[in-house]
């Protein structure tokens, strides 16, 4: 179902039955502070790499990147597979 048969059929629904309004409204909210959460967990995940590639003081530091940089691989703005790729021996050519 695309998005704006989905949200007219919610709308319908909601104007023969008013009483679901509250609901449907916690539930768009609910969806909205999951995704939110998501986004928080994503950026600090992304502060902490850049911390540890920029301090050279951490031990082990390149594998944290490795897996902070896997952890959200195809749910960031930027493609990461060519670093991780590399990283763990499976190169492009």
């Amino acid at each position: 179902m695309e998005p704006e048969q989905f949200l007219s059929f919610v709308r319908d629904y909601v104007e023969r039955h008013p009483e679901c309004g509250a609901r449907v409204a916690a539930y768009a909210q609910a969806g909205v502070d999951a995704a939110l959460a998501k986004a928080y967990e994503r950026a600090a995940d992304m502060e902490v790499a850049l911390v540890v590639a920029v301090s050279k003081k951490w031990k082990g530091g390149d594998k944290v990147i490795l897996d902070k940089l896997k952890k959200w691989e195809g749910k960031t703005s930027c493609r990461w597979d060519w670093f991780t790729d590399q990283t763990t021996g499976d190169a492009h050519e």
